[in-house]
């Protein structure tokens, strides 16, 4: 969870478990510690009947801070009680950075002082790259159901030790009252952080936009598949693709409900017509994933109860453009610490491969390859052909 450098460290374009080149700064997330509730219940959200918690009430110098206020539009699909609110969710950027940055690591304050956000600035700091005359790929990352970014630093720090600039968003699901809603407050986030870091004076002209990536958790694998065209059958004419955002990447991905989820869930087979019309989903087939046009590649656990291996497969295979797709041996929904660190190799070649156009990142996703080697728990059961 933390940002301590792995072992093995290469450049871009090689295959590498562990950190790249570049050291990491953060933007600034000063927070007050919670007094009221468990710090938890900030950070992943709560509605409660005096007011929901958030992370944003805790937020030291909002004017430091990327806080941005979501509108959800009335007409929204799946809004619910989301309809024509507006919501904060915050944001925090990993960057590289030089190695001898001076600012000190931030520990955030909960109640086990796990969490450190590197060198990162305070309040009227602006961020220092390695290199303030280039403009560096940009991936953003959708965390799982009732996560937090805190939870994704080590994730985030490999990407962004490759020289990535990566945002993440705290979407406070628990201030939701279902899956759609999250669902629906998760694509509209994903939009205005993209708009509000691409316009930040501190940010703009450290950033190719033209070079952007997207990669999701559990739960976020389903914001990033609607971002990049994903079509629910209920509603065909309605796409949310947002085309900035060029290849996705998803670590375990919930896709919707597949047809091994409904077999998991008891639902009466074969399903009747209309069944899916009220979940946020893209087909028990997923049928909806055709209009999906740009790479993606998604990382299984072949034991995963909460996302079955075999939905992943048959949602890959769904795409309609160039996939991906690597079983983890033995791995349920929450990978261990050596299928994290092949899966961040799998992810740091496939954006070198997409977002760079590197070839050397290209042979790696080539059938055969073995980069991870051949004790490797990882297996590709997909390609493009």
């Amino acid at each position: 969870m933390l940002l301590a450098p792995f072992a093995g460290a290469a450049g871009a374009s090689g295959w590498t478990t562990g950190n790249g080149p570049y050291a990491v700064g953060s933007s600034c997330m000063q927070a007050e510690p919670a007094t009221a509730a468990p710090m938890e219940h900030y950070l992943i959200g709560r509605s409660q009947p005096q007011g929901s918690l958030y992370l944003d009430q805790l937020i030291s110098d909002r004017q430091a801070t990327l806080v941005i206020d979501v509108k959800v539009p009335k007409d929204w699909p799946y809004a619910g009680g989301l309809a024509g609110r507006s919501l904060p969710v915050v944001l925090t950027v990993l960057y590289p950075t030089p190695a001898d940055n001076p600012r000190p690591d931030y520990t955030f304050p909960e109640e086990h002082g796990w969490y450190r956000l590197p060198h990162m600035q305070r309040p009227g700091e602006a961020p220092l790259f390695a290199d303030e005359r280039a403009r560096y790929p940009l991936i953003i990352h959708s965390g799982g159901q009732n996560t937090h970014g805190l939870w994704h630093l080590g994730k985030l720090g490999h990407l962004a030790s490759q020289g990535y600039v990566v945002i993440d968003l705290y979407h406070g699901d628990g201030r939701m009252s279902d899956l759609g809603e999250s669902a629906a407050l998760r694509s509209l986030a994903v939009r205005a952080a993209l708009d509000h870091v691409l316009a930040h004076p501190h940010y703009a002209d450290h950033i190719d936009a033209a070079r952007i990536g997207a990669t999701g958790s559990s739960a976020g694998g389903l914001t990033v598949l609607t971002l990049m065209g994903g079509l629910n059958p209920a509603r065909p004419g309605l796409s949310l693709a947002d085309e900035r955002i060029k290849a996705g990447f998803g670590t375990v991905p919930f896709a919707g409900f597949g047809m091994a989820a409904a077999r998991a869930m008891g639902l009466p087979q074969p399903l009747p017509p209309g069944a899916a019309q009220n979940m946020w989903n893209f087909g028990f087939d997923f049928a909806g994933l055709a209009a999906v046009k740009r790479p993606w590649f998604a990382v299984s656990g072949e034991l995963d109860r909460n996302v079955p291996a075999a939905d992943v497969l048959a949602a890959a295979r769904a795409v309609g453009g160039p996939a991906w797709v690597v079983e983890m041996k033995g791995q349920t929904h929450g990978l261990n610490e050596a299928a994290n660190a092949e899966t961040g190799g799998w992810e740091a070649a496939f954006f070198d491969a997409h977002l760079r156009n590197d070839a050397a990142a290209r042979a790696l996703l080539r059938p055969g390859a073995e980069p991870a080697g051949p004790e490797a728990l990882g297996r590709m059961l997909l390609h493009p052909a």
